[in-house]
């Protein structure tokens, strides 16, 4: 029996894995039927009071903005005017075959799941450590869409799955395709290809008369509206819409030919924004908030029914767009050809956004409105951007307040800046007396002593996020900013010394008050100390006194700096203000952004003015921008913020060089100077002449030291470079 055979009819029993399997097999396929079977079992639990996606209304989904006392701002939902319900035949050919080349090219082949690109999107995730990608069929965004929250986990899909195959099942893939099209956003508060159409190439048009190139166009955007969004990224959705062409080509739609020739289209030119029954509080806010919240949760966001919080202040939001408004209005405004404007306003300890007016008019067209000049479009901050120079040189102690410093006629290695009131000099000035006059000469010579790549490291610390040229004619604003950015940097000086980052969303939930993203305002990520509050207060102490040099009228103490771009040239481009105290930081810009359609591009200019020749031009300095557009929102602001800062630990009182006379403050370890010239050796005594001169010698004219403001009220300009030519800004 040792070695022998098994006996007869009996098998040897299996070793190995294929023995392992045949003892356990059954109870492992028993456990996993019973474990799929529990989780489908609950994913069809939590959707028993789920609507049928196919009955929903077409936007019962709604997206609604609140200020931070729980005003509603706006709300996108199916009362809007931006949603045409139409039948697929009415949508025609062209807009069907591109949505479906850019979405889902097997739409009509695959089942509710299409598992190759699922697979493919499984693997992305894994690779990408959870950042869950795309994959889902048109039938999944359209249950997306319609009735499941936008939160983005496996669990989610898995309902989404579900629900797809059980409309699948009641739905034909045209009538899916219909609901989809009616339904899917493609920015600009647009919902479905036939409010689409009448945004993006005006009021008129019919989806069935887009041609080609305009099908694959909106189909691209769908994708990404906010990143796809024409207005600010007309190149990104010109290469979606050459990708969605391509698709159309090789599922055999268009021809080759036919889709060259839809490439050359110049859709640019054709674009409308047609908007004009839009109705939003805050409209440039909500779309700033919406790519915000787009960021956090994805697309879904900006169609799931959520509800975002805001930290806007209707009550100061409706006081800055009067103030704007009323500003561009004027008629000496006019007639310094400003047709458009914008304003900001920050509290700055906690970076909150209470005001946001991102041009003069939203719904108008002749002056680009719909384009958010507060974000979206960087343009040259002039003199605004000084304070970052002599912050830069004070903190590195290359300067004190009190150090001299030479506006003269002066050749900075091939670059000679000039100032508003050019040919006039001021001599030997302070650099208090330099920001306050906002003197271009000795700004420059700052920035030399302090170097340029060190101002730059400065505004970069303080939130400047743009490229800033290493050119000492960056020290007098010539490289673009956004006034977003300008605002987190002056938020710094304001909040003494401390960078808190700018936000305007502080809660999102869905509609069953779940919290989808939460901030608290005060708690943001990358917050920093870039310079101290002694440092700031310098800054601050030198700015008070602006608003009464230049005659702003503002009623209250605010710190304050214009920026006028190519102040000395014929014309100007834009003209800045910005302003703060502890309590309110507040930006302003004027300027003309006509686009070349009102008057032969000149805008609302005069043909006899020499500078209207020119687009964009504008003869107001940034002065005028306070005067007119910060002052009205200032003077109207709550008592509340009326507050002044303090003199912090670390400023100083002293009398600076050996000579420089008179009392300045510094920060401590400063206040003898530094850098001081050496002392004048003392003169040796000569003989009393025997003969009287043969003449008395003409006394040298000096310049005032205090130039008196234009009796217009315009002031501190500041030049920006121009087709190559460096700017002599103010």
């Amino acid at each position: 029996m040792y070695g022998g055979r098994p006996p007869a009819g009996r098998r040897p029993p299996a070793r190995g894995l294929s023995g392992w399997l045949r003892r356990y097999g059954p109870y492992i396929a028993l456990g996993l039927v019973v474990l799929v079977s529990g989780v489908l079992g609950y994913v069809l639990y939590t959707l028993r009071d789920v609507p049928d996606p196919g009955k929903a209304p077409a936007l019962s989904r709604t997206v609604t903005v609140y200020d931070r006392k729980g005003r509603i701002i706006e709300t996108h939902n199916d009362a809007g005017q931006f949603y045409v319900n139409l039948r697929l035949a009415q949508m025609g050919e062209l807009d069907k075959d591109a949505t479906l080349a850019a979405e889902d090219r097997d739409f009509y082949q695959h089942p509710a799941i299409d598992f190759v690109r699922t697979a493919a999107a499984a693997a992305s995730d894994v690779l990408h450590r959870g950042n869950l990608q795309g994959g889902s069929t048109i039938t999944q965004q359209l249950v997306k869409i319609s009735v499941l929250t936008p939160q983005r986990s496996v669990f989610r899909k898995m309902q989404e799955a579900t629900l797809a195959f059980g409309l699948e099942s009641q739905y034909s893939k045209d009538q899916i395709l219909e609901m989809y099209l009616n339904r899917v956003f493609y920015g600009h508060n647009a919902y479905g290809i036939g409010a689409a159409t009448r945004v993006y190439f005006g009021a008129g048009k019919q989806p069935t008369d887009l041609t080609a190139g305009q099908a694959a166009f909106l189909a691209g955007l769908i994708n990404g509206p906010s990143y796809y969004d024409p207005q600010v990224n007309y190149d990104g959705a010109k290469q979606r819409q050459l990708y969605v062409l391509d698709g159309m080509v090789k599922k055999g739609w268009l021809t080759q030919a036919q889709a060259d020739q839809a490439a050359q289209e110049d859709i640019k030119s054709e674009l409308k924004y047609d908007v004009r029954s839009f109705n939003s509080l805050a409209p440039h806010f909500v779309r700033y908030v919406l790519r915000v919240v787009e960021s956090q949760l994805g697309g879904a966001a900006q169609q799931g029914n959520i509800s975002i919080y805001t930290t806007l202040d209707l009550d100061l939001q409706a006081q800055a767009q009067r103030a704007v408004t009323s500003g561009v209005a004027l008629a000496r405004m006019k007639r310094e050809n400003v047709n458009n404007a914008d304003l900001m306003a920050v509290k700055p300890d906690t970076g909150e956004i209470l005001a946001y007016v991102g041009s003069a008019d939203y719904n108008n067209s002749d002056i680009a409105g719909q384009i958010d000049v507060i974000s979206q479009s960087p343009r040259q901050p002039g003199s605004s951007f000084k304070p970052y120079v002599y912050e830069a040189a004070l903190k590195d102690h290359k300067i004190t307040l009190a150090s001299t410093l030479h506006d003269m006629a002066t050749d900075f290695g091939g670059y000679m800046p000039k100032d508003w009131d050019y040919p006039h000099f001021m001599g030997d000035i302070t650099p208090r007396t330099s920001l306050v006059q906002s003197r271009n000469v000795t700004a420059v010579e700052t920035a030399q002593i302090e170097g340029i790549d060190n101002v730059i490291k400065q505004a970069h610390s303080q939130g400047i996020s743009s490229e800033l040229k290493p050119n000492l004619s960056t020290a007098i604003g010539s490289s673009e900013i956004t006034m977003f950015e300008q605002m987190q940097g002056y938020q710094v000086f304001a909040d003494q010394g401390t960078l808190m980052p700018l936000m305007g969303v502080t809660k999102v939930t869905d509609d069953q008050s779940n919290v989808l993203y939460e901030q608290q305002p005060g708690s943001q990520p990358h917050i920093s100390h870039p310079i101290t509050p002694a440092e700031a207060y310098l800054i601050s102490d030198v700015l008070k006194n602006y608003s009464k040099t230049w005659g702003l009228g503002w009623q209250r103490q605010m710190a304050g700096k214009s920026g006028t771009t190519g102040a000395n040239d014929e014309y100007h481009r834009d003209a800045w203000m910005m302003a703060y105290s502890p309590d309110i930081v507040i930006g302003g810009w004027a300027g003309n952004t006509s686009p070349n359609t009102v008057n032969g591009g000149a805008g609302y200019c005069p043909a006899s003015q020499p500078h209207c020749a020119n687009p964009g031009a504008v003869s107001a300095f940034g002065t005028e921008t306070g005067q007119f557009i910060l002052g009205p929102f200032i003077n109207n602001l709550p008592a509340s913020m009326s507050s002044w800062f303090k003199k912090p630990d670390g400023i100083v009182t002293g009398g600076g060089c050996a000579g420089s006379g008179g009392s300045e403050i510094f920060l401590a370890g400063t206040q003898n100077g530094v850098n001081c010239p050496p002392p004048s050796p003392t003169p040796t005594p000569t003989a009393a002449p025997t003969a009287s001169p043969s003449g008395t010698p003409s006394p040298t004219i000096r310049p005032t030291t205090t130039p008196t403001p234009s009796p217009s009220g315009t002031g501190t300009p500041t030049p920006t470079p121009t087709h190559g030519v460096l700017p002599t800004p103010t």
